[in-house]
């Protein structure tokens, strides 16, 4: 198993070294350069969760949903970076969509198996969701960030999003709740995971259909989406 850990800790620097080459080579124009540079930190980002998957002892029902959620974000990376067109963007945007579905049901699963009074979806879960669904409809007014034909999938999308940081949260506290073995680390991969996801796809509304478009702000959309994606793949080690 040793040998296992290493190879997921050299496949989490490997990403991160890999992260800054894609970002220049992407900038301002997308290149086929950078395409090839961001898919190799998507595969990279694949292994981690195959790796968590081997180091947990066994391919659990979490680890398929959470894998399955992987690859679709790995096909996504693909079709939005590929071309900027929107039928690409749609693909990617689906590919996404999929891939949160993935992830939702795999805290809704572990939230189940573990907690069963908690059910599948509760009340406050809801409530939640539409509140910050509001907050998010209101910020993308504010900040003049329009989607154009693209609007009802984004929003769509956006729900699905948002759902998905809802019920890690909720997998997250619960844990901490109960005191299981290595809540307090189960519970800050699951929340900074899912919040990261949620701060990466923000800033790339942003960059995407916005008046602002600036390196930096690239550079965040990158850093937190890839951080998003190991610390998910990493949450298989603990179910």
């Amino acid at each position: 198993m040793t040998v296992y850990r290493i190879l997921m800790a050299a496949a989490i620097l490997a990403l991160a070294a890999t992260t800054p080459f894609f970002l220049k080579a992407g900038w301002p124009q997308k290149t086929k350069k950078s395409l090839l540079l961001k898919m190799i930190c998507s595969t990279l980002f694949v292994l981690v969760g195959v790796l968590a998957a081997v180091l947990a002892g066994g391919v659990s029902r979490y680890a398929v949903w959470i894998l399955c959620g992987l690859v679709c974000s790995w096909l996504g990376d693909f079709f939005l970076h590929v071309s900027g067109k929107l039928y690409f963007f749609l693909l990617g945007l689906s590919s996404f969509l999929v891939a949160h579905i993935f992830y939702v049901v795999a805290f809704s699963a572990a939230l189940y198996e573990s907690f069963p009074e908690s059910g599948f979806f509760n009340p406050w879960e809801c409530l939640c969701i539409a509140v910050l669904v509001l907050i998010g409809v209101i910020g993308a007014h504010r900040l003049q960030i329009n989607p154009g034909p693209a609007t009802i999938p984004a929003f769509l999308y956006m729900c699905v999003l948002v759902t998905m940081m809802v019920k890690a949260f909720s997998l997250a506290i619960r844990c901490l709740i109960a005191g299981t073995p290595l809540c307090g680390a189960t519970a800050a991969i699951l929340m900074v995971g899912s919040l990261c996801f949620v701060l990466s796809d923000a800033t790339l509304g942003m960059l995407n259909f916005g008046p602002k478009k600036t390196f930096p702000l690239k550079c965040f959309n990158i850093g937190t989406y890839y951080a998003a994606q190991v610390l998910l793949a990493s949450s298989i080690l603990f179910f």
